[in-house]
């Protein structure tokens, strides 16, 4: 089966390696602000399922548009020829490295996408390319990339483009999510009309894959926080120390544990999305101190007191606390105002069993050791804040174009967006503390069926989202 190809031309600088970086996921690509960088074709090819494939080519700059626009309004024989001409009148003249390394995937009849810069006036140079393009006939795509936000010069850029090229389209290699990338494939299926049926199987199966990537994504981070529920560290209790201390050291290594769990996640999802070298940490944030609870971070993360309290009244939770709100003198603080809890949560309400003495056996025998317990939460806000946050780092992942290398502020005010599971439905929300209570034990024959319909409803909410907000 051979390989659907389109060649990536343009003038040196104007974002070609930005457009097959985003086009082909691949974040590898050398992408420099130096002009001339690529002074090779480099092939990248998209291959699905089914063995098709599409080769996406980058190319050198043009050097010598003036110099090659000449020799081809002269030349004289068949069409087909003249690239092979042209490379063979320039091949021992080294000034035309570039104008030669760039007609090679031409001369094999490569699709034409042409990368302009439109924020930027429009050159003589510039209309030298596109003549040349035209002259050499084959179905060519111009893509108007905006380096800087200035639409000034666009009409007459478009006026220059519409007599030269089959289609024109908009596109920004560092902004581009995959739904507009797949609205690519559609312009490319119009542009070589022969190729359509090829180009729209290749684009099936990749909107296939990213379905799938999307249920593997929401099964990773379920993973991720059925493990967090049930967390449990013990620690032996050591007579000669203090209590307190051995208490903080044990909640310390909780939360440590809790972290390198989401860290590992986070792994998992920049594997699936290819953004292995995005980073993953986002700094310090409490996960299991009272201060996780301030305001601020009710008002962007996890329920609101009040959402809280419906959603546990929604699940049919008896009103009332029991008595296990704070063991060894150590609690979350949610919900104690004043020393007055409102009904509505049951057993889910209160401390997660922090830092509480526990004695293994009665009767304390020598070979028994007391132990210092942490976890497993009791806490459905924590449980509602892991899974905020989760989200929050996979929506941003699957729409981070790969052509961006701001790697810095991938997660820049990633922990100060609002939370999402504040504005989900009372169902959805319903579900999900559900969901915690029948796993907060082993071997709940409601588990896994509401692991089933969670894993259904958060994949289907997040094919909801508007992919603009979150890049």
């Amino acid at each position: 089966m051979s390989a659907l190809k389109f060649a990536v031309l343009g003038h040196p600088n104007e974002g070609k390696s930005s457009v097959v970086s985003t086009l082909t996921e691949n974040e590898r690509i050398r992408i420099s602000p130096t002009p001339g960088e690529t002074v090779r074709c480099n092939t990248f090819t998209i291959e699905v399922e089914d063995g098709s494939t599409l080769e996406i080519i980058d190319t050198p700059g043009f050097q010598n548009p003036s110099a090659t626009l000449a020799w081809f309004e002269q030349w004289q024989g068949d069409e087909t020829e003249m690239v092979d001409a042209y490379i063979n009148a320039h091949r021992n003249d080294p000034s035309f490295h570039h104008d030669l390394e760039l007609m090679i995937p031409l001369k094999d009849r490569a699709g034409i996408l042409y990368v302009a810069d439109a924020s930027r006036p429009l050159r003589e140079g510039d209309r030298q390319e596109m003549e040349i393009l035209r002259l050499i006939g084959l179905p060519r795509l111009a893509l108007l990339n905006f380096k800087r936000d200035n639409r000034d010069f666009l009409s007459e850029w478009e006026e220059a483009l519409k007599r030269r090229f089959n289609l024109i389209r908009e596109f920004n290699a560092h902004q581009a999510t995959f739904d507009q990338r797949m609205e690519l494939f559609d312009a490319l299926q119009h542009l070589v009309p022969d190729q359509a049926s090829a180009l729209k199987n290749i684009q099936n199966q990749m909107q296939e894959n990213w379905q799938l990537r999307r249920q593997e994504a929401v099964s990773d981070i379920e993973a991720m926080l059925l493990r967090c529920l049930r967390h449990q560290v013990k620690v032996s209790y050591q007579e000669a120390e203090p209590l307190p201390a051995q208490q903080a050291a044990a909640i310390e290594k909780y939360q440590e544990d809790l972290k390198r769990f989401e860290a590992k996640t986070r792994k998992q999802l920049r594997r699936l999305y290819h953004h292995d070298t995005l980073p993953g940490d986002d700094g310090e944030i409490d996960l299991v101190s009272e201060e996780l609870f301030a305001e601020k971070v009710w008002k962007l993360l996890g329920l609101s007191r009040s959402q809280l309290m419906v959603t546990g009244m929604l699940t049919g939770a008896a009103a009332g606390v029991g008595a296990d709100l704070a063991t060894g003198g150590i609690s979350f603080g949610v919900f104690t105002a004043g020393g007055a809890i409102l009904g509505g949560l049951g057993a889910w309400v209160g401390a997660p069993k922090l830092g509480n003495k526990k004695i293994p056996f009665p009767g304390r025998r020598k070979w028994a050791s007391e132990k210092v317990v942490v976890g497993p939460t009791k806490d459905p806000q924590l449980m509602y804040i892991l899974l905020d946050r989760s989200l929050l780092y996979l929506l941003r992942l699957m729409n981070w174009a790969h052509a961006r290398r701001d790697h810095e502020t991938f997660l820049t005010g990633l922990s100060d967006e609002a939370g999402l599971v504040r504005a989900w439905p009372d169902d959805l929300r319903k579900l999900y503390l559900q969901w915690m209570r029948a796993h907060s034990k082993p071997g709940n024959s409601d588990a896994a069926p509401l692991s089933r319909k969670f894993r259904t409803e958060l994949s289907a909410w997040l094919s909801t989202q508007s992919q603009e907000n979150h890049s």
